[in-house]
């Protein structure tokens, strides 16, 4: 079973002191098992940037650097194509394309926010933060 770690989820991994709920269910899923997303990559890097601090920037390279990556790709553009354009409730770009990818490779994807993901037919979803 593979998991898509979204933006939220890799942020609570970011903090000082991570959710002891979070770290346990993690550590409980192999590292070929781990995954997140070119779009939440993106997301992480543009908030190090605004936070200019370097110690975050390190923070988060070594973040990703540690977890496989999933590219958005033709096969993503397609489950995206499908989402955008099925009648449901408004929704954020950036999560429609991360539910995309999701989609696209059959990950559960790992997220704070369920909610967000809501309209989004089809998505399995987790929270691990307790």
């Amino acid at each position: 079973m593979a998991y898509l770690l979204d933006t939220s989820t890799l942020a609570e991994a970011l903090r000082a002191t991570p959710s002891p709920v979070f770290v346990r269910r993690l550590t409980q899923v192999p590292p070929r098992e781990r995954w997140t997303s070119a779009v939440t990559v993106s997301q992480l890097l543009v908030a190090a940037r605004l936070n200019r601090s370097v110690r975050f920037m390190q923070d988060v390279v070594t973040l990703v650097s540690a977890i496989r990556v999933a590219p958005f790709d033709l096969l993503a553009a397609q489950a995206f194509s499908k989402l955008a354009t099925t009648p449901s409730a408004p929704f954020e770009l950036d999560d429609a394309m991360t539910a995309a990818v999701a989609l696209s490779r059959d990950f559960i994807v790992v997220t704070r926010n369920p909610a967000q993901y809501a309209s989004f037919e089809g998505l399995r979803l987790e929270t691990w933060t307790g």
